[in-house]
């Protein structure tokens, strides 16, 4: 394991060109951290939050892929079946929502605007940003190759945390993986995930 000490902000604004956190407010109180240089980031009791990571500051919102039984393709070409366990993104992760409607609009002749008929909504679209960093159980390269897997699911994926479960979203479907490399940073892997929700649907004959 390295010894490398990040700095999330930093990680964050190199690889997606945004920070995702704001500096210590005196709202926090900053838990200084002999493992990783944090300081950016501010934290809480532990009391207050409901999960911590392993540089001491809080998690607010954890997002897990729930394991199970998965459909994959076999290098034959066949769908078979695979166990996977339970796999928690890394902590230094975040996730967009988007939504729209399905509206169909009629133009009316003489008058303004339109008539609206019908309304549907769309699947939730839902991207996932994120560093996989070393830690005292996994290494970067470790979370990477667990998120290979994930990615060769050819099926609808379980997924657990408070973020989905406000939506009811409780199945995703991966559409795209990408995984960026930072210049000079062999133990940071940056990672971007573009899905939709999913509702299993059984049709009954």
């Amino acid at each position: 394991m390295s010894n490398f000490k990040p700095d999330i902000s930093q990680l964050f604004n190199l690889a997606f060109g945004f920070i995702p956190v704001r500096y210590a407010s005196d709202s926090f109180s900053v838990q200084p951290s002999a493992d990783a240089n944090y300081q950016s980031i501010p934290t809480k009791p532990i009391e207050d939050v409901k999960k911590m990571s392993w540089m001491g500051t809080p998690v607010m919102f954890p997002m897990k892929f729930k394991g199970g039984s998965y459909q994959y393709y076999k290098p034959s070409g066949v769908l078979d079946q695979k166990r996977l366990n339970d796999f928690e993104l890394p902590h230094a992760s975040v996730a967009d929502f988007r939504r729209a409607k399905n509206i169909t609009k009629t133009n009316v002749l003489g008058s303004n605007g339109t008539v609206k008929e019908i309304y549907g909504f769309d699947d939730w679209q839902i991207r996932i940003r994120g560093l996989c960093l070393d830690t005292p159980n996994l290494s970067a390269y470790e979370q990477h190759k667990q998120l290979l897997k994930w990615e060769e699911i050819a099926d609808s994926i379980e997924v657990i945390g408070a973020l989905f479960k406000d939506k009811s979203i409780y199945r995703l479907t991966i559409e795209d993986f990408d995984f960026k490399q930072p210049q000079g940073k062999q133990n940071v892997i940056p990672f971007e995930i573009t899905a939709s929700s999913d509702e299993p649907l059984e049709l009954v004959l």
